[in-house]
């Protein structure tokens, strides 16, 4: 290797270093601005559930005693559960026998078009008039709501949580015994292990039948991870736990598993085995590709901007995210659109001019706008780096 190639080599690996230091200072400052906006005013909440009170008085840091016309009519309390996007919180009217008179919705950091489904739906209502003593099962006792499971629970768990604090606190109650909730592991599960299984024989360079393989894996990704279960990885799950929102881990298995599988391969091999090999988005857009016979295409002119443009986004998304304290607000990205249908026009045009392109450019989202693919070389650089230093070092102490 020439030295004039080495030296453009290490012009382009400094920037890009000291834009990464640039990119975790602000994204650590972004978490600590965000810690320091207001929680919301309950009080409206409080009003929205039961609004035959006059006033309430807080009973305890949870808990709010409803008046009206001098006496208790009732109780408000603050139920607290995580749901697909992080954390949400109910207010939950409950009456002197320990029953769900009202709900009301105080925060939630759930996708706008699932939450909306739940909204529109049953749940609420099928709360009504539960017990304390209540599982509040989906399914069982409780109505979910058909594509949204993880908002769904959520609510419900939130709801028997703020009726079982009232019933252990003002109303003197025995509440009954908490136990952890059962492991959920079904398809989706079986499924993921199975691809990141075959991804790994299929890695192997003696394997013969590499190409065929990763078509196997890429189908049975976008028809089951996609449109049957609907659960790619977004950047809202990156935001997720950047915030510090680790959902249950015995009813969110996939996620730990998929996050899990894809740390391990990338610490151990290099290699992104979601994005290429089982991704339900980029599995349609080599489909297209399929059909329309597109080729790899960087225009050499723009490649530097596209580049430095996705970074761009992929970083605003992270921070936006941050401030706000809402993993999705910031995501643009339009797989929920595709596997399930629902998005705003906005959604649906450039679902449109993706589908279209992919049949001309190979991949157009994953190369230009995919706010992982940043994510995917960051974590490259921060490991390339690590190796780097601890070589010098172990030269060093040598």
């Amino acid at each position: 290797m020439t030295s004039a190639k080495m030296h453009r080599i290490r012009s382009r690996v400094f920037p890009d270093r000291l834009l990464g230091i640039f990119a975790i200072l602000t994204i650590v400052a972004a978490y600590f601005l965000g810690l320091t906006r207001a929680r919301a005013d309950v009080m409206p909440y409080l009003m929205q559930a039961l609004p035959s009170a006059e006033r309430f008085e807080p009973f305890s840091s949870d808990t709010f005693s409803a008046y009206a016309s001098s006496r208790v009519i009732g109780y408000v309390s603050i139920g607290k559960a995580v749901g697909y996007g992080g954390p949400l919180e109910v207010a939950v009217a409950v009456d002197l026998d320990g029953n769900v008179t009202g709900v009301s919705v105080i925060d939630q950091k759930e996708t706008p078009s699932f939450f909306r489904r739940v909204d529109r739906g049953d749940l609420v209502e099928s709360l009504l008039g539960k017990s304390y003593q209540d599982p509040f099962h989906l399914g069982q006792d409780v109505d979910g709501v058909s594509g949204a499971t993880y908002t769904s629970r959520a609510i419900a768990q939130a709801v028997r949580q703020g009726t079982r604090q009232v019933a252990a606190g003002p109303l003197g109650l025995g509440v009954p015994t908490e136990y952890p909730p059962q492991i959920q592991f079904g398809v989706p599960e079986i499924v993921l292990i199975a691809l990141f299984a075959v991804g790994y024989i299929a890695h192997r360079q003696k394997f013969r039948y590499t190409k065929q393989a990763r078509w196997a894996t890429m189908i049975a990704g976008l028809l089951i991870l996609g449109f049957w279960f609907n659960r790619p990885l977004t950047i809202a799950t990156i935001n997720q736990l950047l915030l510090g929102f680790w959902p249950q881990w015995q009813t969110n298995l996939y996620w730990y598993l998929l996050l899990g599988g894809i740390l391990f391969v990338f610490t151990a091999d290099n290699k992104n085995p979601y994005c290429e090999w089982f991704c339900p988005f980029g599995a349609a857009q080599e489909c297209m590709a399929v059909v329309g016979g597109a080729k790899t295409r960087s225009p050499r002119q723009f490649k530097d901007y596209l580049k430095w443009t996705q970074r761009g986004l992929a970083w605003l998304a992270i921070v936006l995210a941050l401030i706000f304290r809402n993993p999705g607000i910031s995501s643009y990205e339009v797989f929920g659109t595709l596997f399930d249908l629902v998005g705003s026009t906005y959604s649906f045009a450039l679902l449109g001019i993706v589908l279209m392109a992919s049949l001309f450019i190979r991949r157009p989202w994953c190369t230009y706008l995919c706010p992982l693919h940043p994510v995917d070389e960051f974590i490259r650089m921060i490991r390339r780096w690590i190796l780097e230093s601890w070589k010098k070092l172990s030269q060093k102490s040598a």
